[in-house]
């Protein structure tokens, strides 16, 4: 897949306890002897760089992008490819915490395995939610309520400590204050009122975890999100709701299809993009169909019809 491009990789140094900025000063060299023509490394320095440096990379030059880090530096770089119109396709180089989209497409996790695959891989278009109520994009999910809370707790310096584990204490922590409220929906167009204290929209969540397959049962190429409702507070009701969109299947009868999404809650409900919490409901959301390509492993079959 590298072959003959001229790739821009843009690396967070502080991904996964500073995994990409030990990666740094080796990359260019990798990337250069998998068949690229040209390689620039980018280390980013604030929270702005990712979006900036993929917005102009193809102007600069660059017909394929890395983005090294977790999944916010993943979303931040296809936000600068979505918004430049640029059909350059990104490969991720999974440097956080939960690497979820590169769980997606099945990557290898340990980064010169990720770079042989991505180099033997093809490029497959992704769906994308534009969040046009906070001007940003959600490749994995985004939503309102609950989701939000365990992201606002699980903060850098939790991860850094607890790994993968800072998500299961802030979730036990945030399922416990969960309280319904006045929550409208409107779903392409049809409108519900309900008492509900989440409503989480999923792209891209199809996951295979020792040899498992897990849900929710949300794949990006199908032209659509699919919403879920969480009606019933408490650890035990949000755990109960959490293993059902866990199992792939059960998550079905869950699950609501749309292309446009808006929630409107009284009083506001915190709101999550892809792990990195964003600001407050309303919650506006529609669904970009196949808007970035991303390098998937030669037998990735999550875009095979039925899959």
């Amino acid at each position: 897949m590298f072959q003959g491009h001229k790739v821009l990789a843009i690396l967070n140094p502080s991904s996964g306890s500073s995994k990409g900025e030990a990666l740094a000063a080796t990359l260019e060299d990798l990337v250069l002897r998998l068949g690229a023509a040209a390689c620039e490394v980018r280390v980013t320095q604030g929270p702005d760089d990712a979006l900036a440096w993929s917005l102009t990379a193809a102007d600069d030059g660059y017909d394929m992008l890395i983005a090294g880090g977790g999944d916010g530096t993943v979303t931040a770089v296809a936000r600068g490819v979505v918004g430049s119109e640029s059909k350059a396709p990104i490969a991720i180089l999974p440097l956080g915490t939960a690497n979820g989209l590169a769980r997606v497409l099945g990557l290898p996790l340990e980064p010169e395995e990720t770079l042989a695959a991505i180099a033997a891989g093809r490029a497959v278009p992704l769906d994308v939610i534009e969040v046009t109520s906070h001007d940003t994009i959600s490749l994995l999910f985004c939503g309102a309520g609950v989701d939000a809370v365990i992201n606002q707790e699980a903060d850098r310096e939790a991860k850094d400590k607890l790994g993968i584990f800072a998500y299961i204490w802030a979730a036990l922590n945030a399922a416990r204050g969960t309280r319904r409220r006045h929550v409208t929906v409107a779903i392409d167009g049809s409108t519900s009122h309900v008492r509900a204290h989440s409503v989480v929209a999923f792209n891209a969540t199809r996951l295979e975890v020792l040899g498992l397959k897990v849900g929710p049962d949300a794949s990006p190429h199908d032209g659509r999100m699919d919403v879920a409702i969480l009606r019933s507070p408490g650890v035990v009701a949000v755990l109960r709701k959490a293993l059902r969109l866990m199992d792939r299947s059960a998550s079905r009868t869950e699950l609501a299809p749309a292309t446009r999404l808006r929630i409107e809650v009284r009083p506001p409900l915190p709101v999550q993009v892809d792990g990195d919490p964003i600001g407050e409901t309303p919650l506006e959301l529609r669904v970009l169909s196949g808007a970035v390509s991303f390098v998937a492993p030669a037998e990735y079959e999550g875009d095979a019809r039925g899959h």
